[in-house]
């Protein structure tokens, strides 16, 4: 059982996959929001860089039905995400959709984030402007106005594995 500090993390993340707002997370959902990493990057879906994001996509949804669609009704529940929250699988595979999604977020490819395209990424999936400057102070270890790719990999690798609630990837996806 996972605790409640990821708990929260998890249902906010939950919010953010289902895209279309059903209470539940479908394969749809996740290619929307492959889409939408690859519409704020400026990459075309169809692009090299735009078909890592949304094969990664696709693993995850593959991770999820595997191993949260407990009634295997091609649909992920906000219980079952959060009540299999502590699957390794999708785990795994959610911080590999994270790393390809690094690439397309870094529009001017210099190998960092700058807060533009951090909040334009954010934007798109959902996260209040508040909460994407929050998140990328938070993710920004070294304060120099960029996100690292391995300090965005660390945010994450918090993000669904860290039980501290002060851990500063707990804001990779806004406030949760």
């Amino acid at each position: 059982m996972a605790t409640q500090v990821l708990e929260q993390k998890l249902a906010r993340h939950f919010e953010l996959l289902d895209i279309d707002g059903d209470g539940y997370i479908e394969r749809s959902d996740i290619t929307t929001f492959a889409e939408r990493i690859c519409q704020a990057g400026g990459v075309a879906a169809s692009s090299p860089e735009g078909q890592k994001v949304v094969q990664q996509g696709e693993r995850l949804w593959q991770a999820l039905q595997q191993s949260m669609d407990l009634d295997s009704d091609e649909q992920v529940s906000r219980s079952e995400f959060v009540e299999a929250a502590d699957v390794e699988r999708v785990m795994r595979q959610a911080i590999q959709l994270g790393v390809a999604a690094f690439e397309v977020m870094d529009g001017d490819r210099d190998g960092r984030i700058s807060r533009d395209e951090w909040t334009r990424t954010d934007e798109q999936l959902g996260v209040a402007l508040a909460d994407s400057r929050k998140g990328f102070g938070q993710l920004d270890q070294d304060n120099d106005g960029y996100v690292t790719k391995a300090e965005f990999t660390e945010g994450l690798e918090e993000f669904y594995r860290s039980a501290d609630a002060s851990a500063p990837g707990n804001w990779a996806f806004g406030k949760f």
